[in-house]
């Protein structure tokens, strides 16, 4: 069962290559603000940072750690 997952997955740097070449693609034209029930589907036109971290502390369980046992 591994090997078939294994064999189904893309390479990284695949993947980053068929995502720039989307991305290129369909290039921004233009900006709009829509509310937020209405900006499903949509992309960002600037970067979003919130405010304040949280949780307020390091919380390791959300932050997607894995371990190779093979």
């Amino acid at each position: 069962m591994r090997d078939t997952l294994v064999s189904a997955l893309m390479a990284v740097d695949e993947a980053l290559r068929q995502l720039l070449a989307m991305a290129r693609a369909t290039p921004l034209t233009a900006c709009e603000q829509v509310s937020l029930r209405h900006a499903d589907g949509r992309v960002l036109a600037q970067d979003l940072r919130a405010a304040i971290d949280l949780p307020p502390w390091a919380n390791s369980v959300m932050d997607g750690y894995a371990i190779s046992t093979g």
